[in-house]
């Protein structure tokens, strides 16, 4: 067992040294801007392996916005067919959209998950629908809006966290979703997020503070991912070391000595292997191929066009 772990260990080490520094970067600053914490090094070297095979990081932020780990609701495995979709979708659209059209966008799902498809399959392909529907759709124009406004106030306050107002981070958020209104993909705009942040001095009026703030955080998942090559994947512990990460530079050493603890002890970073947080079991999902809609199901898809 110890000479598994040494020789993964080492494996690691040599696959972190393949990744430019720039697509570890890349990584820690997209896992900081799409989910408050830190990838771990199995994580980042999935990731980065990505980014190593040609996809682009706006490619790959865009699948990661279509994921059940993005959309953060975990349903019971258990669950029936028509019991997943009708809390799926109450999930996704809540009361924004009629409820004959629910009842259609349900029983597709209901249908499909019985001709085999995966929970994490149905939240891909229906998130990856709606969200490029324009406000102005009559049937689901409201839903994709407040599907997409939720998930740009999201990657914006995990970026800014408390350095901006409430009403500033809108402001950012409205600039979003323009953008994505004149053609923009949402990862596209995570991108142009993330640079505009770690592209501003810190000594700017209005986006110094964040822009220290973010990089303190990045020093602290690169601390945990790449020094440290932690491996766990307990995102509660994870998240919760981040976020006591402020400007000021003591609290990223009093984090680094948290992780230390913790790694040490084997007390507080979880190695569950059924954890969600494993991206190479969940964006295999964008490879599967999706499975042919049942006879009679046809006009379910038009009611999101």
């Amino acid at each position: 067992m110890i000479a598994q772990k040494i020789n993964a260990t080492h494996a690691l080490e040599n696959q972190r040294m393949a990744l430019t520094l720039q697509q570890q970067t890349s990584i820690l600053q997209l896992m900081l801007a799409m989910f408050k914490t830190a990838p771990g090094a199995s994580n980042l070297m999935f990731l980065g392996s990505l980014l190593q095979s040609g996809q682009s990081l706006a490619s790959l932020a865009q699948s990661l916005t279509e994921s059940s780990l993005f959309f953060d609701r975990q349903y019971a495995a258990y669950l029936k067919p028509d019991e997943f979709a009708v809390k799926f979708v109450h999930d996704l659209v809540g009361d924004r959209v009629s409820i004959s059209d629910k009842s259609l966008v349900v029983d597709y799902l209901t249908h499909r998950m019985i001709a085999g498809a995966t929970q994490g399959e149905l939240i891909a392909e229906l998130m990856s629908t709606l969200s490029p529907i324009p406000a102005s759709n009559l049937n689901w124009g409201k839903a994709a809006s407040h599907h997409n406004t939720r998930n740009a106030t999201k990657v914006v306050t995990h970026l800014l966290g408390s350095t901006f107002t409430p009403a500033n981070i809108a402001v950012v958020v409205d600039y979003m979703l323009a953008q994505m209104a004149a053609g923009k993909t949402f990862g596209e705009m995570i991108v142009w997020a993330i640079d505009t942040v770690i592209g501003v001095d810190h000594d700017n009026v209005v986006w110094g503070k964040a822009a220290v703030l973010f990089n303190n955080r990045i020093e602290v998942s690169k601390y945990y991912s790449v020094d440290k090559a932690g491996t766990a994947i307990d995102r509660a512990a994870l998240r919760q070391i981040l976020a006591k990460v402020t400007v000021d530079n003591e609290t990223v050493a009093a984090a680094k000595m948290t992780i230390d603890h913790l790694l040490c002890n084997d007390s507080g970073l979880s190695t569950d292997a059924v954890d969600d947080f494993q991206f190479d079991k969940i964006l295999v999902i964008k490879k599967n191929k999706v499975l042919p809609m049942p006879q009679g199901a046809a006009k379910r898809t038009e009611l999101m066009v």
